[in-house]
């Protein structure tokens, strides 16, 4: 009798100094060592009590949440998330998890929210979904499913309020979703749905946010126009101009806007009624003018012009927009005298601004704005062409007080530091795209540091006795810059053989083949991300955040 007791007393004492059960902290520790937890971006202490690890929420000694969103989980989808019984909310999405949905998880009858987004996943979970009756919240987007019947994965059911649907090749929208009357979010991004399959939308009186990115539309549906309770729309990465975004007029309700990645080339007057707009990206367009159609949305806090065709001086209409809080004109053609007062968040890397330009800003403003300068760019891209075995030179414009440093497809830090780049006698191996920084640094005054790196346009050496010319490398482009978690590669043409990261010393700070790259564990500043493809390499400038 005196063993019984004592065994029971040390069990309970074992029970005891965790907050939940042995069996739910060793489910957990279960899916942290499949998923490869010693490499997640915030790791668990298991020496610790559960309610101390990242993502964890424990109620009545039972685990009730589990989010491990952008935490790198990498392997197959874990299977002892079943042994967490009373699970309310799983979120794994923007990991790297491959397989299939693991079937145990249909018997997690008490999820209300299930995000699962943004992995690898392959298969058709439908099965492992089906006990879900209660999910209010369902994300599967950014995956590799091959589901059959998507309207046969939804019929479960009832009470959804937020959905993923991305990227399941869908080419209308399924009927199933017409009867979500609480549907309030809607993501369809990445799916090749006809611009008259958007009827299932009409019915959806409570849709707040749709997200339709990357679904080829050449015009905006008359169904998404008439949803005049929107307050968020994303149409990035589509086909739009400014003459087919007439129905964008009539959302008087929008507060975040996103046109990015489209055929803009002026900004659309038709964004002129939008009082209600605070956030509004027209970055990766081909924009040259229009600025003044701005000065309308008297809301407006975040501007995104990055990446456009506006040249000359500092736009002078959004000087006057008073709510503006932050711009970004990063990858422009602007260049000149800064004017006096600039939105508190100025973005103007990449533009032709000079160091006498920036430098008497910064002293005459420098508590005034957080400007966003380095690096700037000068010259403009060039081609020399040269013969095998003979003497050939890259030249670039700067001189003074810089150190230079020369970098070959901007992949390969070269030894040179000289202004120019000599070859003595020109190899095979030479031809490439060669680039100049030019950097500077110091005190300007006694509290201001100056950090400035000037990038020449991309010069080529050629090979004068060959065809010159490759394939037009312009349906590749980058989004979002800045970027704090993931920079997204778009490839309309080309398949994607390798992706690298470089810090602007020329050294490789990852790699990667996919056309969504993990950046967040990279410190916060100024990369060239390379992707090569069969048609040659291109490269882009990106700020991480």
């Amino acid at each position: 009798m005196k063993k019984i007791l004592f065994f029971l007393l040390i069990s309970n004492f074992f029970f005891a100094q965790w907050s939940i059960s042995n069996a739910e902290r060793g489910a957990l520790i279960n899916i942290y060592d499949s998923t490869d937890g010693e490499n997640w971006n915030r790791t668990w202490d298991l020496e610790k009590d559960p309610r101390t690890w990242f993502g964890v929420q424990i109620k009545n000694g039972m685990v009730t949440e589990l989010n491990l969103a952008g935490n790198a989980l990498s392997g197959a989808f874990p299977n002892n998330i079943s042994s967490l019984t009373k699970l309310t909310k799983l979120d794994l999405s923007n990991n790297k998890l491959t397989g299939d949905v693991a079937m145990g998880i249909s018997s997690l009858s008490t999820l209300v929210k299930l995000d699962i987004s943004n992995n690898r996943l392959t298969g058709d979970p439908t099965n492992s979904l089906s006990g879900l009756f209660n999910l209010e919240d369902l994300g599967l987007g950014g995956n590799s499913f091959t589901i059959t019947d998507v309207n046969g994965l939804l019929q479960n059911f009832n009470n959804i309020k937020i959905l993923n649907i991305a990227d399941l090749g869908l080419v209308t929208i399924p009927a199933k979703v017409a009867a979500f009357t609480d549907l309030g979010t809607l993501t369809l991004d990445n799916n090749p749905i006809a611009a008259n399959a958007y009827g299932n939308i009409a019915v959806l009186t409570k849709l707040k946010t749709l997200s339709l990115a990357g679904t080829g539309l050449n015009q905006l549906p008359t169904q998404v126009s008439q949803r005049t309770q929107l307050t968020s729309l994303n149409l990035s990465n589509n086909n739009l101009t400014e003459q087919n975004t007439t129905g964008l007029s009539n959302l008087t309700n929008l507060e975040w806007l996103s046109l990015e990645s489209n055929q803009l080339t002026q900004i659309p007057t038709q964004l002129s009624p939008l009082r209600k707009l605070q956030s509004l990206n027209l970055g990766r367009n081909k924009i040259s003018g229009g600025i003044s159609t701005l000065t309308a949305l008297s809301s407006l806090q975040q501007l995104f012009l990055n990446n456009n065709l506006i040249s000359g001086n500092f736009p002078s209409a959004l000087l006057g927009m008073s709510k503006l809080m932050m711009v970004n004109l990063n990858s422009n053609q602007l260049s000149g005298d800064l004017p006096d007062k600039l939105p508190e968040i100025t973005h103007i890397s990449n533009n032709r601004f000079n160091k006498s330009q920036l430098t008497n800003y910064i002293l005459d403003f420098a508590e005034q704005t957080e400007l966003n300068y380095s690096p700037q760019r000068y010259d403009q891209e060039k081609t020399v062409l040269a013969v095998v075995g003979q003497s050939a030179k890259l030249d670039q414009s700067l001189s003074g007080d810089y150190t230079f440093t020369w970098f070959k497809d901007l992949d390969k830090k070269l030894n040179a530091t000289s202004q120019e780049l000599n070859f003595n006698s020109v190899e095979n191996s030479d031809f490439a795209i060669y680039t100049a920084e030019a950097y500077t640094y110091g005190s300007l005054d006694n509290s201001v540091f100056f950090n400035l790196s000037l990038f020449r346009e991309p010069i080529t050496l050629g090979d004068a006795l060959a065809t010159l010319g490759t394939e037009d490398l312009k349906g590749l482009s980058i989004y979002p810059n800045p970027a704090t978690d993931f920079v997204n590669i778009l490839s309309i043409k080309h398949d994607i053989q390798k992706v690298a990261i470089f810090d602007l010393t020329g050294k490789q700070m990852l790699s990667d083949n996919r056309q969504k790259i993990n950046v967040s564990k990279l410190p916060s500043g100024v990369y060239v991300l390379s992707v090569k493809t069969e048609a040659g390499i291109k490269n882009f400038k990106f700020i991480k955040q």
